[in-house]
């Protein structure tokens, strides 16, 4: 049945800081690690959704009509999930994300059209089941149906591996995001997890990250930032290892990249709460606090002055206009 003639959708990205880095099963997007991620206020995605006069699947992006395959691909997949055969859709989406360079702009738009589609189609609206479904369009959108901290379980089959809330306090952490490129990436996720897969060290770092989502979760329950930017860092910095060791090395880093990396190791050895994140792209996420954040803008802004920067916290789920 369907309730809405058009739904508008909101969600926001995530930034894992345990991270998501490998597939157990490719077509169902089932992970090889659990991760944990902090949903963001600044960057998110709005998706109008409406039945298309033309029964064809159409996606317009920021205005533009654009390659509406992937976006197929998981519409097929929750009509054959769902059993509801229902017409093509025209998915009208703005995205406040700069896409395909590592800040999340798949999680965020594949979370607001999960949600948008729920509503259309009244389904229920269950944010165990959106998160699953937002998984097979792209498997870190499974956690941005949720604010603040979230853990995607791993599990093992499609019932299994949904994400669901962990933290729902505001702990002060904060996140400096610098805007190296917006240039699409040159290696899909996809492609780079399958490569990374390869590694020889890979199941070492498997392992290292289960026994860092335990510290995580104690170190966010704690509040205690240092720990939690400590852990983050080493667990991003172990991911993007395991890319240049496998049998066909790539690397998301640039100069820039590096530059920003030592420089954050540098702010905290002189005493300052800095540490580093990253996902599939060049761009840095620094970790702070918010009685930091703003010293600590200031030195990136007079160290790199044609570097654009974002301070982001704590964010919403899904939500509807």
């Amino acid at each position: 049945m369907i309730k809405q003639a058009k739904v508008r959708a909101t969600a926001h990205t995530n930034i894992a800081l345990i991270k998501y880095w490998g597939k157990a099963d490719v077509s169902l997007n089932i992970p090889t690690t659990s991760s944990l991620s902090m949903t963001l206020d600044k960057f998110y995605t709005t998706t109008e959704l409406s039945f298309d006069a033309s029964g064809q699947d159409r996606l317009i992006l920021n205005g533009e009509g654009t390659d509406a395959t992937r976006v197929k691909g998981f519409l097929d997949l929750v009509r054959q999930k769902t059993g509801q055969d229902f017409p093509g859709l025209l998915i009208d989406s703005q995205n406040h994300v700069p896409t395909a360079a590592g800040l999340a702009s798949s999680a965020s738009s594949f979370a607001a059209l999960t949600g948008a589609l729920v509503r259309l189609l009244d389904l229920p609206e269950n944010d165990r089941e959106m998160s699953r479904i937002a998984r097979i369009g792209s498997g870190s959108a499974s956690r941005s149906i949720f604010g603040n901290f979230a853990i995607w379980n791993k599990g093992h089959d499609d019932a299994s591996s949904y994400a669901e809330p962990f933290y729902d306090e505001d702990i002060g952490l904060s996140m400096i995001v610098a805007e190296i490129s917006q240039k699409e990436k040159k290696m899909s996720s996809t492609r780079g997890m399958q490569l990374a897969q390869k590694a020889p060290s890979y199941g070492a770092w498997v392992e290292k990250s289960a026994r860092q989502l335990k510290e995580m979760k104690s170190a966010v329950q704690a509040h205690d930032i240092e720990q939690i930017g400590l852990i983050a860092q080493d667990n991003a910095l172990g991911m993007h290892e395991q890319n240049r060791l496998c049998p066909e090395p790539f690397d998301y880093f640039i100069d820039e990249t590096r530059q920003v990396l030592a420089f954050t190791e540098a702010c905290y050895r002189s005493g300052l709460l800095a540490f580093a994140t990253m996902d599939a792209g060049p761009n840095v996420k620094i970790i702070t606090d918010k009685a930091s954040e703003t010293e600590l803008l200031a030195r990136f802004k007079n160290e790199f002055p044609n570097m654009a920067f974002e301070i982001a916290h704590a964010g919403g789920g899904l939500s509807y206009d």
